[in-house]
């Protein structure tokens, strides 16, 4: 069984939920502790522990139970948590087929105050090989110009969070900030070797898009690439030309992309003509 439960005093519950768990022979799988609400900072309210005043912020608790071994029924387990009286809601998570049980409560799921969706690799795969075969390398085109524009809005929220924490030049607000958002995305492991206003190079770890073109002879990164493009585009104020030199689909043990800017690529092969 799922719980699914926010309460006012956070570490309190988690100490009497241990103690419930244990007491009954009931294991917990799975937990997700974390403040709950929009604006988690400012959701504090007076409350009166022990005789004093203080303030307290509401938690979201999120636990999957192993209740095979318990002594006790469902409705037992849920009547001695809500006796605690810590919960402000307490929902209860059955699952609809024995051996199997999901969050079916926290709908939407949101990162922070944005909505976001799961996509496992059996998705993604087809959403992107197939854009591939329909099209070509219009297909490409497509899968950049797709990258780069969801770029674009993940480095607005990227500098929003940059503010938060005092970063301000691009180039850090990149290397701290959307690297590891990136990862945190499930994308890939972002390792920026090197960063500045006209060049640069990005080591891409266990590309989700990449791993789905093993076995060819060159670089497979389009929305990736797109992405990486976007992102900068929009921190830095100016367009970069990204090119991916090394690619785990052709066998290179990480995808590695060259960044330059395009007005620098534009006077080089000015030059080069002039010669």
């Amino acid at each position: 069984m799922g719980v699914r439960g926010v309460v006012r005093n956070g570490f309190g519950i988690i100490s009497e939920l241990t103690t419930i768990m244990s007491k009954h022979k009931i294991i917990l799988r799975q937990a997700l502790v974390s403040c709950y609400g929009d604006g988690c900072e400012n959701e504090k309210y007076k409350s009166k522990i022990n005789g004093s005043i203080t303030e307290s912020q509401e938690t979201l608790i999120l636990a999957f139970l192993d209740i095979t071994e318990a002594d006790v029924s469902p409705e037992e387990i849920i009547a001695e948590l809500k006796s605690t009286n810590t919960f402000v809601e307490l929902e209860v998570i059955m699952p609809l087929v024995d051996g199997m049980i999901a969050d079916t409560l926290s709908h939407p799921l949101k990162a922070g105050s944005d909505r976001i969706i799961i996509l496992s690799e059996h998705c993604y795969r087809g959403l992107l090989t197939e854009i591939r075969k329909l099209f070509g390398t219009g297909g490409d085109v497509l899968l950049y110009h797709t990258g780069f524009t969801t770029g674009v809005e993940f480095a607005k929220l990227h500098r929003e969070i940059a503010e938060l924490v005092n970063l301000k030049e691009p180039e850090e607000i990149f290397k701290k900030v959307s690297a590891t958002m990136f990862q945190w995305a499930g994308f890939g492991k972002m390792h920026v070797k090197s960063l500045s206003q006209d060049h640069g190079e990005i080591e891409v770890q266990d590309s989700f898009e990449c791993e789905l073109g093993r076995g060819r002879v060159t670089a497979y990164s389009q929305f990736v690439r797109g992405i990486i493009a976007g992102i900068l585009a929009e921190l830095f104020g100016k367009r970069f030309n990204i090119v991916e030199e090394g690619c785990i689909a052709k066998g290179d043990p990480v995808c590695r992309f060259v960044v330059k800017t395009t007005p620098l690529l534009a006077e080089r092969s000015s030059a080069s003509q002039k010669h």
